[in-house]
């Protein structure tokens, strides 16, 4: 009999050759999707955790997680650092993104996602590793031998065109098929990338990291490095310039702009790196009208270093420092 690694490599390589499209690459990855704040921690800390062991060391700064799904799951499972098999699960497609606040539902809300990539192979080198087929509020089964994975119906959890009324709950169920890992996950040996949605947001995460881990990491994070992997119906910031004495900020609108349109706080703040002295604007019952946007900076914020920020609903949407 092969090796487990054989096994891997052949079973990689059978699913590339049903799936030819779009799709084609996701059989060699595994992912993990997580709002900017708790991106921060794994990264810091060197290892996608568990949500008990990352409750347990204070490293869960936003519980993106539906109150309700996480209610009904077994507090086994809390013990597994968790990643599925595919992006754009039916769970981002409800957290993902800068939504209206009367649209977030039971707290499952992602502001800025943050998406792990990591090798497929690797990761199922692991020990202590489980797999499902289905999501584990509906009590899937849960296998742990390698040869396993042959039972799972990759057509199902690949997923991604219409279904029929008739279909949906298999193929919903079959698209939060995940892997679990006792405790936690190295990031180090296991991540191939890191996506991001925007230049703005990869700028950003960059900016909020700890200098070594930027250090680190700086050349794993990519903006959307192939499609499908967000799901882009929210607002967002997609590039931020300074040109003469003008901040030009391009947004990503909504897909649906009337859910949108005056829905938005915005908050935009410069502050001078020398003496901590802020000016800026805030506009609420806001959309963007123009795109770009375009901002004056204050005479007294020219030719010197300062930090911009920018928040939704009070909620970090972009910070670096200009200049850059």
């Amino acid at each position: 009999m092969n090796s487990k690694n054989d096994f891997i490599k052949d079973f990689i390589a059978s699913q590339q050759e049903i799936f030819l499209g779009a799709q084609n690459w996701w059989p060699k990855y595994l992912f993990h999707f997580t709002d900017i704040t708790n991106a921060l921690s794994i990264l810091e800390y060197g290892s996608l955790l568990s949500r008990n062991k990352a409750k347990e060391l204070d490293l869960m700064k936003n519980d993106n997680a539906n109150d309700d799904v996480i209610g009904i799951t077994s507090d086994e499972y809390k013990n597994y650092a968790r990643l599925y098999f595919a992006p754009s699960t039916p769970t981002q497609y409800n957290n993902e993104g800068f939504k209206p606040q009367n649209l977030i539902n039971d707290n499952a809300h992602c502001p800025i996602p943050v998406m792990f990539i990591f090798h497929f192979d690797k990761v199922f080198m692991c020990d202590n590793l489980k797999f499902t087929d289905g999501n584990l509020v509906n009590h899937p089964n849960i296998y742990e031998n390698i040869e396993d994975l042959t039972k799972l119906d990759f057509r199902l959890i690949y997923h991604r065109t219409y279904f029929s009324q008739e279909d949906r709950n298999s193929i919903v169920n079959a698209r939060h098929s995940e892997i679990l890992i006792k405790d936690e996950l190295p990031i180090e040996g296991n991540l191939k990338l890191i996506a991001v949605r925007s230049e703005a947001e990869k700028e950003t995460l960059l900016f909020l990291m700890d200098n070594n881990a930027r250090e680190f990491y700086k050349d794993k994070v990519y903006v959307q490095p192939k499609t499908g992997i967000f799901i882009n119906n929210w607002l967002y910031v997609r590039e931020v310039n300074i040109i003469g004495d003008l901040i030009t900020i391009l947004w990503h609108g909504c897909s649906n702009y009337g859910q949108c349109e005056n829905k938005y706080n915005i908050e935009i703040i410069l502050e001078n790196i020398q003496t901590g002295d802020k000016k800026g604007l805030r506009k609420e019952n806001w959309y963007p009208s123009s795109n770009p946007m375009k901002i004056n900076i204050p005479e007294d914020f020219i030719d010197i270093s300062f930090h911009l920020s920018i928040s939704i609903d009070n909620t970090l949407a972009y910070k670096r420092t200009f200049p850059f």
